[in-house]
C-alpha cells in the first residue's frame, strides 16, 4: 500500500524575515511523502527572492499572484493548489510559523486512524512575544452537533491549520472573507471544516506560532470601537451562515440562532472583544442584538429565526383567549 502524499500550501506576504525558516522547517519532515505550494501574494518581490533558492528542491513551487489578494485570498489560492489532484492531504502553513520535524507523520497517521476526521492539528506553542500553549479541544459528532460545539466553546482556530483530507478539503474552498477586513475568517473557516467531518486534537505542541508586530490579528485589537463591534457581529452572522448549512429541522434551526446570540454578547475569555462586550450598557447590547437580528433576517444565507414551538404555542394560546375575549364580550348587552 502507498503511504499518503501531502501537500503543504504556504501563503506569503512580507515574509522576507521569516519565509526562509519556515520553508526549512517544512522541508524537515520526516515520513512523509511531501510537496510545497508557495504563494506570493501579489508584487512583494523581497519575499519572491526568499523564496526563490528554495525551488532547487524539486518539492517546492512557487506562484507570484499578478495583483493583492488578501491574507484570506491569498491562503485560499495557496490551498487550492495544494489540494490538486492526486493529493491525499493538505495544510496551510503561515510564512512566519515553524513545525516540529514529525508534525506531519503524527497528523497523517491520526488522520489514517480517525476515519472521521476531515482534519486534524497539535497544540500550538506559542513563541516571540507571547508565551502560551493553544489548545483546540476535538470537535466530533453529528454535522449539526459539532455546528453547536463550535458555535458556543470556539473562536482560536487551532484547525486553520489543521491538516485536511484533499476531499473534504475541495468540497469547502474557497475560503470566505468579509468586508470587515477580514476579521476572524479563520474561525469561520473552522465552522466551515466542521461541516464536511470531525476536528480532532493531537495533544502534543507540535506547532509553533511566532507572535510578532505585524501578526496580521495584532492589529484587530488596535482598531476604534465601533469597528471592533461591527466586526464582531458580521463574524457571528457568519458564523451563523456556516452553521445553518448543517441543520434538517426547524428546531435545530432555532438552537443555532440562540446560540449565534449569546455568542455575540456573551464576554468569555476566547472573546477578543470581551471587555467591549463586558463593559456595554444593557440598552447597547439591546441595540447590538437588534442590529444582529434585522441583518440576520436581510441575509438570504441566514434569514429569521423559526417559531420554536413554545413560541407558535403562545401564539396560539393567545388567539384562543383573543376569541374567548371576543365572544364573552359580544353577549354583554
Amino acid at each position: 500500500m502507498r503511504s499518503p502524499t501531502v501537500c503543504v500550501g504556504v501563503p506569503v506576504w512580507r515574509g522576507a524575515d521569516y519565509v526562509a525558516e519556515t520553508l526549512e522547517s517544512v522541508l524537515r519532515q520526516r515520513g512523509v511523502r511531501l510537496s510545497v505550494v508557495v504563494s506570493v501574494d501579489g508584487d512583494d518581490q523581497e519575499s519572491v527572492a526568499a523564496c526563490r533558492p528554495f525551488l532547487l528542491d524539486g518539492r517546492v513551487t512557487l506562484f507570484v499572484q499578478s495583483q493583492r489578494l488578501g491574507w484570506v485570498g491569498n491562503s485560499s489560492a495557496a490551498l487550492t493548489a495544494a489540494a490538486g489532484a492526486g493529493t491525499d492531504y493538505a495544510c496551510l502553513q503561515p510564512h512566519d510559523d515553524l513545525l516540529d520535524d514529525d508534525y506531519l507523520a503524527v497528523l497523517v497517521a491520526t488522520a489514517e486512524a480517525n476515519r472521521e476526521a476531515a482534519v486534524v492539528y497539535s497544540d500550538i506553542q506559542c513563541f516571540g512575544t507571547y508565551s502560551r500553549v493553544i489548545r483546540q479541544p476535538t470537535v466530533a459528532g453529528s454535522p449539526f452537533a459539532r455546528q453547536v460545539d463550535v458555535m458556543n466553546r470556539h473562536y482560536a482556530a487551532v484547525s486553520y491549520r489543521g491538516l485536511m483530507r484533499a476531499s473534504a478539503l475541495r468540497s469547502i474552498l474557497p475560503m470566505a472573507g468579509n468586508p470587515c477586513r477580514d476579521f476572524a475568517a479563520d474561525t469561520v473557516w473552522l465552522a466551515r471544516q466542521a461541516l464536511v467531518g470531525d476536528l480532532v486534537r493531537v495533544p502534543q505542541p507540535l506547532y509553533r506560532k511566532r507572535y510578532h508586530a505585524d501578526n496580521t490579528h495584532s492589529q484587530w485589537a488596535t482598531w476604534p470601537p465601533e469597528a471592533r463591534i461591527m466586526a464582531w457581529t458580521r463574524h457571528c452572522l457568519d458564523m451563523l451562515a456556516e452553521a445553518l448549512k448543517a441543520t434538517r429541522t426547524a428546531s435545530q434551526q432555532a438552537t443555532l440562532h440562540n446560540a449565534a446570540r449569546r455568542r455575540l454578547l456573551r464576554p468569555r475569555n476566547w472573546t477578543p472583544y470581551r471587555h467591549d462586550l463586558a463593559n456595554m450598557p444593557r440598552f447597547e447590547q439591546a441595540a447590538m442584538r437588534s442590529r444582529f437580528d434585522t441583518q440576520a433576517a436581510s441575509r438570504t444565507d441566514i434569514g429569521p429565526p423559526p417559531p420554536t414551538r413554545l413560541r407558535a404555542g403562545l401564539r396560539l394560546l393567545g388567539g384562543l383567549s383573543r376569541m374567548r375575549f371576543g365572544r364573552r364580550t359580544s353577549r354583554q348587552p
